[in-house]
């Protein structure tokens, strides 16, 4: 249970830290502050929760170079972006984002340089957020993880849930 409380603690981090860096994103390219555009409520873009927790699990301790690291975390987290347009579309009939004018885009739902974005933000995570984010959360009580992380993993589920049901066609 407690690891569970962890990575839900972690996974809700890296859901609200993509939604504050596209939205900063957002504003240096397009010099307008717009609020998070995503599928949910909730100020988070579960897809960077998912694919944070993906690179921490499956590359994070075992991949030892840098450069590896960064080419194998591009092509995970591409593929859950991919994999992730590809069901919103079938499933909704909707595009929440698109690459379809960026150069080197896949069908507009990846592409080259946000490809190396991930990269370059798995690097950044792997190495200097994710060892300090452990160290605060093993830090607070186990009780007070539990009952947080239980609290708001039911706050993203909710959300989840009347989100998909407010999409279905």
């Amino acid at each position: 249970m407690y690891t569970i409380a962890k990575y839900t603690l972690f996974f809700i981090f890296y859901s609200a830290l993509g939604a504050v860096a596209e939205t900063l994103y957002r504003l240096a390219t397009e010099h307008q502050l717009y609020g998070v555009h995503g599928f949910l409520h909730l100020p988070i873009l579960p897809i960077y929760g998912v694919g944070a927790l993906l690179i921490i699990v499956l590359l994070g301790s075992r991949i030892k170079h840098p450069a590896l690291l960064f080419v194998l975390a591009a092509v995970l987290a591409s593929i859950v972006e991919f994999i992730a347009h590809w069901l919103i579309e079938v499933i909704f009939g909707v595009w929440i984002w698109g690459y379809e004018h960026h150069m080197f885009n896949l069908f507009g739902r990846i592409s080259l340089a946000s490809s190396i974005a991930f990269g370059v933000v798995a690097l950044a995570i792997v190495y200097f957020i994710h060892p300090r984010l452990v160290k605060i959360v093993t830090s607070i009580p186990k009780k007070v993880m539990l009952l947080t992380a239980s609290i708001l993993g039911v706050i993203v589920v909710v959300d989840i849930v009347v989100s998909i049901f407010e999409r279905l066609p």
